[in-house]
């Protein structure tokens, strides 16, 4: 086999990009003239582009002032706010899309937002890259992470049945879409991803041990790394979700893979030997692992003896009366032992009423103001939707 048939050229790469591209935008079903929210402008404002190149009628959910300022002129509407709670009435849009844009927020706040997209949309669209699936991946992954903690913001990717879970919760009817590259990228797809982090953690003044180690990635010739996967999920009421319609391949791709099927054709000898290869190039078995994966840890075994493996205790299991505790076992004041147990009686001191006492409540009233030990005026936990302010958030 050729190198051609499990790795993407510059130029198939590139193709390839643009039709799941394509592919995702043909699964939201966006159709000309309806009434689309975005929530923020995103990068370079690319999915608020695409969907007013659909003949879309585009209003944008952003609160940042740099980002409003940038692409006033793009041609959609702005709604200053936060999408915890949108300032809009219910049922304005026909469809809400978070286009990669929950993964910069905070996982507590998800069900809040999609309930708030559900409630101003007919249709509530997720477009999400799942978390990476190779070793390499996972790292840079790891470090980007590391890098957007320590500037203050948030980064983590989840799986498909995280999103789905949670549209389940807002909408009735849930189609789902996976598009994944079939091959492994070039080598220029790791640099140029490594290099576009590394323009974002310099802005965002990222600690230089992880913008180093970035680099040591970048700079290994024989390092690949896979693209993420892209979900789609769209949910709607029962019978409100249009059917897409899917885009051909691009001519490119079709020629390339009818050559590729001719030339297999050919590689046939006479008697019938075929060159396999048998292990991939990048596998999450034999890819590269950055830094190299700690051994697994032994099982310890904590059975009694005599006890088989398949015994698993019933939820009422109580220790029989021979059971001695370890002899570091110190029993609460207050703890009370069933006769029978072989658990020590707690001793007593009389001359210290609270020894022996019993526990205070679990959660113990806060002292009200003015009371000693209260906080003073202003001093205490308040929420702020996690998109307010006018800092710049991830790019």
């Amino acid at each position: 086999m050729e190198i051609s048939d499990y790795v993407y050229s510059v130029a198939e790469f590139e193709a390839e990009a643009r039709y799941i591209e394509a592919l995702i935008w043909d699964a939201l079903a966006v159709r000309e003239g309806e009434r689309v929210l975005l929530c923020g402008y995103g990068d370079e404002a690319r999915a608020v582009r695409a969907a007013l190149d659909r003949g879309a009628v585009v209003t944008v959910l952003e609160s940042r002032d740099l980002a409003i300022a940038e692409f006033a002129e793009i041609g959609a509407t702005l709604l200053r706010g936060s999408t915890s709670v949108i300032p809009a009435r219910d049922a304005s849009f026909e469809i809400a899309i978070a286009y990669h844009y929950l993964h910069e927020v905070d996982p507590l706040f998800h069900s809040q937002i999609l309930s708030e997209l559900a409630r101003v949309a007919s249709r509530v669209a997720v477009v999400e890259p799942a978390p990476p699936s190779d070793p390499l991946g996972k790292r840079i992954a790891s470090l980007y992470a590391q890098a957007k903690r320590a500037a203050g913001l948030f980064e983590r990717y989840q799986n498909i049945d995280h999103w789905k879970r949670l549209m389940q919760g807002v909408k009735a009817e849930l189609a789902q879409h996976t598009f994944a590259f079939a091959k492994v990228p070039p080598p220029q797809y790791l640099r140029d991803t490594v290099a576009l982090l590394l323009d974002t953690m310099k802005a965002e003044a990222a600690p230089e041990d992880i913008i180093e180690e970035l680099r040591t990635i970048a700079r290994r010739s024989d390092a690949q790394i896979l693209p993420p996967v892209r979900n789609v999920l769209v949910g709607a009421a029962v019978g409100d979700l249009p059917a897409p319609l899917f885009t051909a391949r691009p001519p490119l791709l079709e020629r390339n893979i009818a050559a590729r099927a001719a030339a297999k054709a050919s590689e046939q000898s006479v008697d019938r030997v075929e060159v396999r290869v048998t292990e991939p190039i990048v596998s999450q078995e034999n890819g590269y692992e950055f830094p190299p994966l700690p051994p697994p840890s032994e099982k310890v075994d904590i059975r009694p003896p005599g006890v088989p493996p398949s015994f698993v205790p019933p939820p009422s299991f109580v220790p029989p009366p021979s059971f001695v505790p370890p002899p570091s076992f110190v029993p609460p004041p207050s703890f009370s032992p069933p006769p029978g147990t072989g658990f020590p009686t707690p001793p007593t001191n009389p001359e210290n009423p609270a020894f022996g006492a019993p526990f205070p409540p679990p959660f113990a009233t806060p002292p009200q103001p003015g009371a000693p030990g209260a906080p003073g005026a202003g001093v205490g936990w308040q929420w702020e939707p996690p998109d307010s302010g006018t800092s710049e958030p991830p790019v």
